[in-house]
């Protein structure tokens, strides 16, 4: 009879707890949602610093393209704030344990802003796409094969995996967006013809040389984790988006100030600092990046590696950064491929060479390669005031030793395309995420732009990529800064913060290295 009681009593307080427990739940569930509503509505005018050449992800490394594209596209797989893995349109996904196969089972509902529902047949045919545009898929899975087990399963084939392969899923840069069958196959060599994706904005309108417009997708499914990096819950609280091409940084400033633009990307470092004294505005700070100096390897002085080892002896690091980013809060000295949060990769190998700034020592080794005064052609932009910058103090230190160096300053898609030729150029700038593996950067890519080839960059990468774990392969960590620092296949001064200026109206901004604008509202 006792046990009957408190069997009796256990059942009350369940049901009671149950009780309170939905109730709670429930007003959680309304205060969210009228949280919600609240923040809906409105547009978004973004001063943005330049035009990208496309918005197709599969074709280029761009950032310009990255920054905007990524709210119209998804992939299967994204990182998050940690640079982990993490699922997107694939609701989960699992690896044989021998690597070969990755099988993704996809999320069901997912809708293309055509209206269309995404399926396995969409999925195939955008990775072959992307497998063979991107320079990472091209290296490590150019034959991998796809088959659908039915409309929501996918599998990858890989004939030789590696450590690398989920997190070439993952990237973010010239990531593998999905897009509907039909727009890939009448894809041109020049690009899709369409800007269809799944993501929370949909495209509108692009008005060359002043704006690119998205809009709502109303019929967006989000993910219901929390929001984090690329990954979790994303909602379009803003009903337009406009990112106008402002290339002028001065312009940015002046139409933030006046109320013409909510963001301003790319802000030049001095200005950002003002903008800390003014209460109206606020800036983000995203230090998860580093813009190297890239060589031509293949033609010309740099393909020289004594007079790469040069130019690094020539060039101060600080004053490069100093020039560029002003302030110690905007960058980093660390000569390192990855953050020091990133305790199994980061090592202080190469830590030694690293800002070496010894002139002398750069007039030796300059006569040691041969140099007799050959022209060196640094290209540049205006378009990237930090490029612009640092091209300007590195041309001043490698003249001071010698070089004969020619700034050619063009728009920032005249650089694009000169870069491509190996006979245009012998330096360039760009700016690279900092990646969860170290061998991921493009750099250590024989295929891609300065040509590297090194055979024993080539050794350590295939001692990463066929490790039997993670843990092994970090093993190779500190070898791979020496030979890194020694061949030097690019320059790099530090790490770097991304400057993202805004409205103090604007909420929920979040940049890991491009901005993100979902989660994104402006109150009143």
């Amino acid at each position: 009879m006792q046990l009957k009681k408190i069997g009796s009593l256990l059942l009350l307080l369940t049901l009671g707890i149950a009780l309170i427990s939905c109730s709670t739940s429930t007003g959680d569930v309304n205060q969210n949602k009228k949280k919600d509503e609240a923040l809906q509505g409105g547009k978004l005018d973004f001063a943005y610093h330049v035009q990208p050449l496309t918005l197709d992800p599969h074709f280029t490394t761009s950032d310009a393209t990255r920054d905007i594209s990524n709210h119209i596209y998804e992939g299967l797989l994204t990182l998050n704030s940690s640079l982990e893995v993490a699922p997107m349109l694939a609701e989960s996904y699992e690896v044989s344990e021998d690597g070969n196969l990755i099988t993704f089972y996809l999320r069901k509902g997912i809708k293309f802003h055509n209206g269309q529902e995404m399926k396995a047949k969409d999925v195939i045919a955008s990775l072959e796409r992307w497998q063979s545009l991107s320079s990472q898929a091209l290296t490590y899975l150019a034959d991998t094969k796809y088959e659908s087990k039915d409309d929501y399963t996918v599998i990858a084939h890989i004939d030789n995996p590696t450590t690398l392969d989920l997190y070439i899923f993952s990237d973010i840069t010239q990531f593998a967006a999905i897009m509907p069958e039909e727009i890939i196959k009448s894809a041109s060599v020049d690009g899709v013809n369409e800007y269809v994706g799944t993501g929370p904005y949909a495209y509108k309108e692009w008005k060359q040389d002043h704006y690119i417009h998205l809009e709502k997708f109303s019929e967006y499914q989000s993910r219901n984790e929390p929001a984090d990096g690329m990954a979790g819950e994303k909602k379009a609280y803003l009903d337009d988006i406009y990112f106008h091409i402002i290339t002028d940084p001065s312009t940015r400033l002046a139409g933030l100030q006046s109320g013409e633009y909510a963001i301003a990307g790319d802000i030049p470092p001095d200005s950002a600092l003002k903008l800390l004294d003014n209460p109206d505005f606020k800036n983000s700070i995203d230090s998860s990046s580093f813009t190297p100096m890239v060589f031509n390897k293949k033609t010309g002085v740099f393909s020289n590696q004594k007079a790469r080892q040069a130019a690094n002896a020539a060039i101060n690091a600080e004053d490069v950064l100093k020039a560029a980013y002003v302030d110690e809060q905007f960058y980093e000295m660390d000569h390192a491929l990855v953050k020091t949060e990133q305790t199994g990769w980061y090592s202080d190998v190469g830590s030694d060479i690293y800002n070496t700034y010894d002139p002398e020592l750069s007039k030796k080794l300059l006569d040691e390669a041969g140099y007799n005064g050959e022209e060196v052609v640094m290209l540049t932009s205006r378009e990237y005031a930090n490029y612009y910058n640092m091209s300007l103090v590195i041309r001043e230190q490698l003249e001071a030793v010698g070089m004969n160096v020619k700034l050619e300053v063009t728009d920032w898609a005249t650089v694009l395309k000169s870069r491509e030729d190996e006979n245009k150029f012998d330096l360039f700038f760009t700016n690279f995420t900092i990646r969860p593996i170290p061998i991921q950067y493009l750099f250590m890519n024989s295929e891609w732009l300065g040509w590297t080839d090194s055979d024993d960059l080539k050794r350590i990468s295939e001692g990463i990529l066929y490790a039997s774990s993670i843990e092994e392969a970090q093993e190779y960590s500190d070898e791979l800064h020496q030979v890194f620092w020694e061949y030097l296949p690019v320059f790099k001064p530090g790490n770097i913060a991304l400057i993202t200026s805004m409205n103090k109206n604007v909420e929920g901004f979040q940049s890991i290295s491009n901005p993100i604008l979902w989660n994104v509202s402006i109150t009143e």
